[in-house]
């Protein structure tokens, strides 16, 4: 009896210790929100070397150039104002350590640091690697055959002496560096369990007064077990569409998604940008496991054709740096099933070093944003889509309606529309918002055998019925050059006309042969895969990485 009174007091201590580094916790954490002396980058006074505070950043847009030094684009509004060398922040999305950094109001991560004066080796260090940044992108568009004089030009210039000495000027005179702090959220979540485990405790103990010990250990056993069901039933979808994660051949994955990927609570969320998403992603999807995205420039080709036989096909080439890539199948509870491709890498997802290993926890875990991170895609009601990259600054849209994502928007068009007027539809109902520094365009087409070009340039939508696509605007001359200056998009026109628009899947993908490209030895950007959708028998042909002697046919019954 003396003992169980001596546990007692213990358990009353836990708690009670629990509740205290909860309260203090909260205190403090609303007392360092009152006295934030927030480091202004664009403020002399408050970004000079000695002064100590938090920064706030996204962070997406810290960029890693060596282990633990970042450099930070600073932005006001729309205009670039520099450059800032951070150290001693993880950039690593899926370290534990970003965990314990405490985040603002709208996301972002803040860190307390203090300003140093420049370390003259670090500034080397981002010069070679603005340097090294824009030569393998000069040389991306110098290999293209289709290359604007205008842009190699651009980047001639960033790379002279005198673009070079701008891009040095854009780098800020000091730095931060972030010092430890205490992260008050951490704090009081750690008094809550504290003091729960303390309770418990208590509990258990004052039950032990009254009943024997096997007794209220099968209760307490029957509890956890009933709990641990409770939990699993209640995630058992997203249990099965993770471990339904499969690999085809190497470097292709297959994925049947079965669990709610909440689309209607995504569409109404009015997500603007790629750290909307992804803050939507781990609140709505991940239990809170962080994500990240990069971007990847690339350029695809598009087209509908009728097969001998009456049924139509979407072609469709995806241009993209060396990647894996997954095959996926969404079954949603009221929606159109549908087959649609990934670009693993966009999640940073992939064998490549640096990145998270698909069939790893976390890369299992990470598929279950999959069906917002598609790029083309058809559904069995026989719509299929196209997300094709375009030279143009990001679009923001804003006439009053719903905002909407890219990748969202298409989403929503496979889950809930059959044709391509319902799409227009749906899409006329959303301010569209495309994210990663770019715009993209739509081909859309479906069984009826009507395909068109879907933009968004200014606040206006563009529809222009259209056999074909590359990666140039079509549907106003006045942001873009004629489409007839891209060899591939005449290639396809020529191809398509002298067929009369009728081919077999066969010779539809000896279209995309012909507009495909293999040059990842030159500028890392080559041909991934090439598909073609048969919009009536919900079938995917698909050759990987320009191996057009090596097609793969992909049915519902790929994703068993």
């Amino acid at each position: 009896m003396q003992k169980k009174k001596v546990v007692l007091i213990i358990a009353a201590a836990v708690a009670v210790i629990g509740a205290g580094l909860w309260g203090a916790g909260t205190i403090l954490d609303n007392k360092a929100k009152s006295e934030d002396n927030i480091i202004n980058f664009m403020d002399p006074e408050s970004f000079k070397p000695g002064n100590t505070g938090t920064v706030h950043l996204d962070g997406e847009e810290l960029f890693e150039i060596s282990d633990g030094v970042s450099l930070y684009d600073v932005v006001d509004g729309e205009e670039y104002w520099g450059t800032v060398i951070i150290t001693n922040v993880d950039t690593n999305r899926y370290a534990v350590g970003k965990y314990l950094v405490p985040k603002d109001d709208q996301g972002r991560l803040v860190y307390k640091v203090t300003v140093r004066d420049m370390d003259p080796e670090l500034k080397k260090q981002a010069h070679d690697f603005f340097v090294d940044y824009y030569t393998r992108i000069y040389e991306h568009y110098k290999a293209k055959p289709d290359a604007k004089k205008e842009y190699l030009d651009m980047y001639e210039n960033l790379l002279s002496d005198e673009g070079i000495a701008e891009m040095d000027a854009g780098l800020s005179h000091p730095m931060c560096e972030v010092t430890p702090s205490v992260n008050y959220g951490l704090m009081k979540t750690s008094g809550i369990v504290t003091a729960v485990i303390g309770v418990l405790m208590a509990v258990i103990c004052l039950l032990s007064f009254r009943f024997k010990a096997k007794a209220i250990a099968l209760g307490f056993g029957i509890l956890a077990i009933a709990s641990v069901l409770t939990v699993l039933f209640s995630v058992r979808k997203q249990i099965a569409t993770v471990m339904s994660l499969k690999q085809y051949q190497e470097g292709v994955y297959t994925l049947k998604y079965t669990a709610d990927y909440k689309l209607d609570d995504c569409l109404d969320s009015g997500l603007t940008d790629e750290s909307d998403l992804l803050a939507w992603c781990e609140k709505k999807l991940y239990f809170g496991l962080p994500v990240s995205m990069k971007e990847n420039l690339f350029g695809c080709a598009a087209f509908l054709v009728k097969s001998p036989d009456g049924n139509y096909l979407m072609g469709r080439n995806t241009d993209y740096p060396e990647a894996d890539c997954l095959m996926l199948y969404c079954d949603p509870k009221d929606g159109y099933d549908s087959i649609a491709m990934v670009d693993l890498s966009i999640i940073n997802i992939g064998r490549s070093e640096g990145q998270v290993s698909p069939e790893s926890f976390t890369g299992r875990a990470s598929t279950l944003a999959m069906p917002y991170m598609i790029v083309e895609g058809m559904n069995e009601a026989g719509l299929g889509v196209s997300i094709l990259q375009l030279d143009l600054d990001e679009i923001h849209m804003d006439t009053g309606r719903k905002d909407v994502l890219y990748n969202v928007a298409v989403r929503g068009i496979l889950d809930k529309c059959a044709t391509v007027d319902e799409a227009v539809k749906f899409f006329e109902n959303y301010d569209m918002n495309s994210m990663l520094g770019a715009t993209f365009h739509l081909f859309v087409c479906d069984k009826t055998g009507r395909s068109v070009v879907i933009e968004w340039l200014g606040d206006k939508m563009y529809v222009t019925d259209n056999p074909a696509i590359t990666n140039y605007v079509i549907g106003s001359k006045d942001y873009y050059i004629d489409p007839g200056s891209d060899d591939r998009y005449e290639v396809l026109m020529k191809e398509i006309g002298a067929c009369g628009g009728v081919a077999d899947a066969k010779t539809a993908m000896g279209f995309l042969s012909k507009v495909g490209y293999d040059n990842k030895g030159r500028s890392g950007i080559g041909t991934e895969w090439s598909c073609v959708y048969d919009l009536d028998n919900f079938t995917v042909t698909v050759c990987f990485d320009v191996k057009y002697g090596e097609p793969v046919v992909v049915t519902r019954d790929t994703f068993k």
